[in-house]
């Protein structure tokens, strides 16, 4: 029935019907249904304009792209409804076996996303990029540098605005833990008096080279903290130190960092809340760290306790990354390998190949000048 049709036909009946409209009682025998012609037809003549497909994403009215991407917390390619900024020139690859999907770093995509960089960063309000703004003073060929963008943009996966908020994060946070030294590159000498003995305990250890898929590990062993007193600021500057040597290689700098959580032997006293959420903080949204996955090996009888503990200090979408394994290890290493790490490449304590020798890396790296 058409609008005047049903309100003929309520009113007779003396019937409500469930349908849109407003309902007004004029006296206890009568009861009329109003229906709003007027925003109906509004809602009949209202035109659905279909988005234009592009590759990477959707386009706005006028073309432009405008990708739906994850907020920048670090943690990969889970799509929001939000439109971000971008080249014209962006274009990115089909998901990976992470369901991760990379920018194709053309010139033109590459200089047009630098130079919508620099314009992202000076919108920030002032003391949102107060950091920037000094580093830009004081080491103008560090932070300007084409090398050091990039990390920004591809842990963004070239999405300008969340670069730049990222990066104005990052230089806040990177002075706040490291003072004057912050305008240098990051070296042992640079956390020597504020971070060196916990970097030595290993928490957080890098394997060397990368595996099949071009991507960093990093072994995380809560156990070896045992026994040793430390400070949560210190072990922050460690772990910053040790995620950046991480992303010296560009290919993880494209595809992320994947971390291998051993806690075989790991209790609840062995997890340490504050640190956690200190070193998660510097993941999220700060760090230009893109995670593309955490394989946790062994968990305790207790780590679903723990777990949703652990769920909000890293967030939805890194727990969403979070994958666990029990059993031998054989059948844990079959399941790696589908993700490109091979036996030979893990640490022995998953009855891999590899001694990380903390105090040998460390050595290895001041001799380098690192």
């Amino acid at each position: 029935f058409d609008p005047p049709t049903m309100e003929k036909w309520a009113t007779t009946n003396r019937t409500l019907l469930p349908t849109r409209g407003v309902i007004s009682q004029r006296n206890s025998d009568n009861m009329k249904l109003k229906f709003s012609t007027s925003n109906n037809r509004k809602r009949m003549s209202a035109q659905v304009t279909p988005l234009a497909p592009v590759e990477g994403g959707i386009a706005n009215g006028n073309g432009s792209p405008a990708l739906p991407t994850p907020s920048n917390d670090g943690s990969g390619d889970i799509p929001s409804s939000k439109k971000h900024v971008c080249s014209r020139f962006l274009k990115k690859r089909p998901p990976d076996l992470y369901g991760q999907r990379h920018a194709i770093e053309s010139a033109k995509c590459v200089n047009d996303s630098l130079r919508l960089l620099e314009k992202e960063i000076r919108k920030l309000p002032y003391e949102k990029r107060a950091g920037v703004d000094r580093a830009s003073m004081i080491c103008p060929e560090m932070i300007e540098s084409r090398e050091h963008r990039l990390l920004f943009l591809r842990c963004e996966q070239f999405n300008v605005d969340l670069a730049a908020i990222r990066m104005a994060k990052y230089w806040n946070r990177r002075i706040e833990l490291f003072g004057d030294a912050a305008f240098h590159p990051l070296s042992i000498a640079t956390i020597r008096d504020r971070g060196e003995r916990e970097l030595s305990l290993g928490f957080l250890r890098v394997m060397p080279d990368t595996d099949g898929t071009g991507r960093c590990n990093v072994f995380i062993d809560p156990t070896v903290l045992e026994g040793h007193g430390y400070e949560d600021e210190n072990m922050v500057r460690a772990a910053w130190y040790a995620l950046h040597a991480a992303i010296e290689d560009e290919s993880t700098q494209m595809k992320g960092v994947v971390f291998l959580v051993y806690l075989r032997h790991a209790c609840v006293r062995h997890f340490d809340r504050s640190l956690v959420k200190a070193i998660a903080n510097s993941i999220k949204g700060v760090l230009p760290v893109r995670v593309s996955v955490i394989h946790i090996f062994h968990p305790p009888y207790l780590f679903e306790v723990l777990f949703e503990v652990v769920s909000l200090l890293l967030g939805e979408r890194l727990t969403k990354r979070m994958k666990m394994y029990s059993g031998e290890d054989s059948a844990i290493h079959d399941k790696l390998t589908d993700f490109g790490i091979l036996p030979s490449r893990l640490p022995v304590e998953l009855g891999g190949a590899l001694d990380l020798d903390q105090d040998q890396w460390i050595a290895e790296r001041e001799s380098e000048g690192n």
